[in-house]
């Protein structure tokens, strides 16, 4: 379900500044916290029933039923196509992803494409095209051009030099995410790291999936500053919240991270995390990170998985 939380957002804010009341206020009557608060004015996150319910009583509104006036109810092509490019980025088959670049395009040109969504997905067009630009065609530069702008979209004062003084929805700290991974090749791996940790504190808790994405890559990343032990914390930590939440996603490759660092620690248990990464691999139908990852093994550390 999507929500016009632009519109949403400048409601509640009035609603608040009409009872002359500051989101310290709020809180401290509410005991929902300022960060949670100032993510809800400015329309970075869809807000929890309970949440909203007990706003509802301090601000003197049935902020749920206000929250259903902006609700959209047919953009269901929008949502099926951004899971299956969720699943082409799973899934490493990044050439398809250039035919994905062309059908959001043309949504973006729909007569009868509102506005709210055009800008949605004019933010899905700009990041596919990044993930594209640099995973097809090793074109750095302008993938963190294409990040920044998608970003803007719906932060027009981002800066990259000031990132931590915004507030974010899960839709952008994915994009900084990425753009953590080219700092990574443009700039240093640590300000990668610093700012994969700025996306870990500030994702919001029920986006499990994003969630393991981002300790994806700080498993990552830290294996490759050569810290195991916090490869091996975070590979564990994405396994974790992948059998909560009853999923493959990502599975195979936390598995990896957490045979390497295993393996690294000189831990006699790696094979096993390497053999249940391999088994992920092969009921997903992931054959070509299958083979990546048995290379890898091979010509890194000279493990042979078959």
């Amino acid at each position: 379900m999507y929500y016009n939380l632009e519109s949403f957002s400048e409601e509640i804010r009035n609603i608040r500044k009409n009872l002359s009341l500051t989101q310290k206020d709020i809180s401290f009557l509410s005991g929902v916290n300022v960060d949670t608060l100032s993510k809800i004015e400015n329309g970075k996150v869809i807000p929890k029933q309970e949440t909203l319910d007990i706003l509802s009583m301090v601000l003197k509104k049935d902020l749920n039923t206000i929250l259903l006036k902006y609700r959209f109810n047919n953009y269901s092509k929008f949502h099926q196509l951004k899971n299956s490019i969720e699943k082409i980025i799973e899934n490493g088959s990044f050439i398809e992803l250039k035919n994905q670049l062309d059908n959001l395009n043309a949504i973006i040109h729909k007569d009868d494409m509102n506005s709210y969504f055009s800008r949605l997905t004019k933010q899905l067009y700009f990041l596919v095209k990044a993930i594209f630009l640099k995973i097809s065609c090793d074109d750095y530069e302008e993938a963190l051009l294409s990040l920044i702008e998608s970003i803007k979209i719906t932060s027009p004062d981002f800066s990259l030099t000031e990132y931590n003084n915004f507030v974010y929805n899960n839709t952008e700290i994915r994009i900084l995410m990425n753009i953590a991974l080219i700092l990574n090749k443009k700039e240093s791996i640590n300000k990668c790291l610093e700012l994969l940790q700025f996306c870990h504190k500030n994702l919001e808790p029920d986006d499990w999936e994003l969630n393991i994405r981002v300790v994806y890559n700080l498993s990552y990343t830290y294996h490759r500053l050569f810290l195991h032990d916090s490869a091996l914390y975070f590979a564990n930590l994405g396994i974790k919240t992948c059998i909560e939440n009853r999923s493959l996603y990502c599975l195979a490759l936390l598995y990896t991270r957490k045979g390497i660092a295993e393996h690294l620690l000189n831990y006699d248990n790696y094979m096993n995390s390497l053999e249940k990464a391999k088994h992920l691999y092969e009921i997903s139908d992931q054959n070509e990170l299958k083979s990546k990852f048995k290379n890898a093994c091979k010509e890194h550390y000279n493990i042979d998985i078959d």
